[in-house]
């Protein structure tokens, strides 16, 4: 009897692995009427959760995922982080064509690894509206950092405005959500930075706002979206995610970093937490008191409970603007009580940020592969001195080609991407390249994860930065529509250099492989599907390419990768099969390293051929601005209006252009408009040209050829210069602007305006040489997103020829007038 209950345990024990090997999943995607802000809308979910269900697997289960599409639009669900065949990642457009409305599509594989993962939407802009949820896979043997509480906890950001249309805002006007983000580069926020600093950071400070000014940059370009509410576990600060516990547990909490575009700053107020696991994979543990978890990265960390007390949750989105809230309770009758969590202290500057880091890169000596670790008494002082001189150097080489780089990118010209990447064969030595300055400096695989001898085949250079006006994001210079797909062939190693010269962070994540993250680990650098590139940093990490097909690569932001930063990876051997030219592969193998399974599977389903020749995920858009001023002048009787239309795709569109149009006492005198070609040349410059339509002043209307060029200059000076030719006679209209932020949502404006001409035209009411000067002076405040209200002081002067004619027409040569108004963008 003894021996059939011992047997009965033990089967009790391993029933998991007796019954583990095949599982099913069935997910439902539909809509969902939520209210986490606030307002009901409706939202997408799937099994009517948001987040989405936890999938809990063990490592070697063979699971069925039958993902059925309840949405009146096509879906595809990706597995991040997951080493799987090409064709189930779940990526519309370049690994399957969109699961249609009232479809099934059936993911099949094999889990070839343990950790921390989730899941998410990879069509459209549909994770941000609710499709995300965890993925636990427990290893095959028993973890060493065992917890006896376990719980995953989901970071995201909402929005009240559907995402579609935030990305469509954000089209209009590249900081139209600035009016609702707490920090912002005004001028108040500077003199009050420069008054709390050290005499010798003041200097500092000075020459951070005059080199930002001159870049045309923020200072505190953290945010693109203004989120209306930030979640954990689905929960929103009005009713706090909650789980209980018990004094003496040590609870492992899963992070993961399901924001569209948050990067959160978490801490349990008063205790030192423990990572141990990064991205589905072992480390070394360390202790911190807070962390930074980026869109795409999951964190894993062991939280000791040693006393009866709630233990806050604190995630913080890096703006500042709010936060997402959970706690673990060691008793039911305990409150959450938020009112005595201080937030973290406010970020500093990105250029702060920048300085900081390059400051890291050449102070920080990288750690040697512990199979090279010898002990520091081997070595003398006066070596130890020599070999930090010599790193110190080549780190100030490094940081001045970089800080040119960063020159570059600002000016006109535009970086390009080369065709062929650099694919030289690059020697062990020059493998030993280590990035340093970086959040993960801590981290050092709990086991082997890489060969670091291992030649690397090319080198692939990845320049991160975007067009802020015109919501553009760039790898190399081109977004993903206007890229060709990188080639791979199986089996090599290949090396990426990151270099972002953008004021953001760009989390990068890798489908379907492991980026190596060079810290100098060598062969304990850990493996890592996404990694978040500060502004400025210069990143290296290497894949080896142990895939087939193709894969997406792209910032895990995701209005930054709608827009434009993403790239896809095709296996030469694809193109080879698809030309018939090879047989398909099928085989999985293990690998000595743990979580690095070689899988190259060609042909789960049949390949489409047309996302082999134009895979594309995100292709070029349609888009359309409008900007309107409207104002009157109650004192003379006086009305204005200003408009632009631009209408079309990134660096193509028609203009429609209405400049200073006014109306006096009931008359006309001042209207004509631009119906011009719009070609977008580099970040801050655009040229235009087509045909002008003069109304007034003119004693008849007329059609006339037009050229200009507008953008900004250093300094924030918008400028337009139009010119026209009319009657053998050619009229140049300049304008220069400069807005200054006095406070987070008042501006000063600054303009003038001139009109020259070569030759008098009298019909037409044009003068020789100079025509008119027009000097403004506009106070205005932002009250919302695209809404903007303002007073106007205008001195307009007539001079020369022109005057002459206004004069003879009756009209006046000087005025001078207060207008009242709103602008809006739509």
């Amino acid at each position: 009897m003894r021996r059939i209950i011992l047997l009965i345990l033990i089967a009790l024990v391993f029933s998991h692995d007796l019954f583990a090997g095949n599982q099913t999943v069935n997910l439902i995607v539909d809509y969902k009427i939520v209210n986490f802000a606030g307002i009901e809308r409706n939202a997408l979910s799937i099994n009517n959760q948001i987040p989405a269900p936890t999938l809990h697997f063990k490592q070697g289960d063979r699971i069925t995922i039958n993902v059925q599409n309840k949405l009146d639009k096509p879906t595809a669900i990706h597995w991040h982080g997951i080493i799987l065949p090409w064709q189930m990642d779940g990526v519309e457009g370049v690994t399957q064509k969109g699961i249609m409305p009232g479809k099934t599509f059936t993911y099949e594989f094999t889990l070839e690894q343990s950790g921390t993962y989730w899941y998410h939407a990879h069509a459209g802009l549909q994770e941000q509206e609710g499709l995300y949820g965890a993925i636990i896979i427990d290893p095959s043997a028993t973890e060493q950092n065992a917890a006896n509480k376990d719980f995953v906890v989901v970071l995201s950001d909402w929005s009240n405005t559907p995402a579609d249309q935030i990305f469509a805002n954000l089209k209009k006007e590249g900081d139209y959500y600035s009016p609702n983000l707490p920090l912002q580069p005004s001028l108040v926020k500077f003199m009050h930075d420069y008054e709390k600093a050290s005499n010798c950071e003041k200097k500092q400070i000075i020459d951070d706002y005059k080199m930002m000014q001159q870049m045309r940059m923020s200072l505190y370009d953290y945010s693109d979206v203004a989120y209306d509410a930030f979640l954990l576990n689905g929960h929103s600060r009005c009713k706090p995610w909650t789980e209980y516990v018990k004094v003496g547990d040590t609870v492992r909490l899963r992070f993961i970093g399901a924001g569209a575009s948050t990067i959160f700053k978490v801490k349990i107020p008063g205790v030192k937490v423990q990572i141990i696991h990064v991205q589905g994979n072992d480390i070394k543990p360390y202790s911190v008191s807070d962390f930074s978890i980026a869109p795409g990265e999951t964190y894993d960390v062991l939280v000791k409970i040693e006393k009866n007390q709630p233990y806050i949750i604190y995630a913080e989105s890096l703006d500042t603007l709010g936060a997402a809230y959970g706690a673990l309770l060691t008793a039911t009758d305990q409150k959450v009580n938020l009112s005595h969590v201080k937030s973290f202290p406010e970020p500093q500057s990105v250029s702060r940020e920048m300085m900081g880091m390059m400051m890291a890169e050449l102070v920080e000596v990288p750690e040697v592969s512990r199979a090279q670790q010898m002990p520091m008494m081997d070595h003398s002082m006066h070596s130890m001195s020599a070999d930090m001189d010599m790193r110190m150097d080549s780190n100030q080489h490094q940081h001045m080609a970089h800080q040119k780089s960063m020159q570059h990118s600002s000016s006109m010209e535009m970086p390009t991407e080369p065709s062929v990447y650099n694919d030289s064969i690059v020697s062990a030595n020059e493998a030993a390249f280590t990035s340093t300055g970086t959040k993960y400096q801590n981290l050092i695989a709990a086991v082997a994860t890489n060969d670091p001898a291992k030649p690397i085949k090319g080198e692939i250079k990845m320049e991160l930065f975007g067009y802020m006006e015109q919501y553009i994001w760039f790898i190399n210079g081109k977004p993903e529509y206007e890229s060709m797909p990188y080639i791979l062939e199986p089996g090599k190693r290949y090396r990426f250099v990151f270099t972002n010269n953008s004021m953001m962070h760009h989390p990068m994540h890798i489908h379907g492989h492991w980026f190596i993250l060079r810290l100098g680990n060598g062969e304990y650098d850990p493996l890592l599907h996404t990694i978040d590139v500060a502004p400025g940093a210069t990143i290296t990490a290497d894949i080896d390419a142990d895939a087939s097909g193709q894969w997406l690569f792209h910032c895990h932001m995701l209005y930054h990768m709608f827009s434009g930063m993403s790239r896809v990876f095709q296996y030469s051997t694809l193109l080879e099969l698809t030309d018939d030219k090879v047989k398909p592969q099928d085989y999985i193998k293990q690998t000595s390293y743990t979580n690095r399974p070689i899988v190259r599977v060609d042909e789960t389903r049949p390949i489409d051929s047309a996302l082999v020749k134009h895979p594309m995920a995100h292709p070029m858009g349609l888009y359309f601005a409008n900007f309107l001023d409207v104002g009157a002048d109650p004192f003379n009787n006086a009305q204005k209006l200003t408009f632009k239309g631009l209408y079309g795709a990134d660096y193509n569109k028609i203009e429609l252009f209405i400049n200073d149009a006014e109306m006096h006492k009931g008359r006309i005198d001042n209207a004509d408009i631009d119906v011009f070609y719009w070609h977008l040349l580099s970040q801050f410059w655009v040229v235009k040209g087509g045909m002008n339509y003069f109304y007034r002043p003119a004693q008849t209307p007329y059609w006339q050829p037009g050229i200009g060029i507008e953008g900004m200059m250093p300094y924030f000076i918008e400028t337009d210069l139009r010119v026209y030719y009319n009657r053998g006679g050619v009229k140049f209209d300049l304008e220069l602007v400069r807005d200054t932020q006095l406070t987070n949502n008042f501006f000063l404006r600054l303009g003038l305006r001139g009109i020259f001409a070569t030759k008098t035209v009298p019909r037409s009411l044009i003068g020789s040489g100079l025509n008119q000067m027009r000097y403004i002076v506009r106070p205005y405040y932002r009250l919302m997103p695209a809404l903007n209200v303002f007073a106007e002081y205008e001195h307009e002067g007539d001079y020369g020829s022109f005057k002459r004619l206004l004069n003879q027409s009756g009209e006046a040569s000087l005025q001078n007038t207060i207008t009242f108004g709103l602008s809006f963008v739509f």
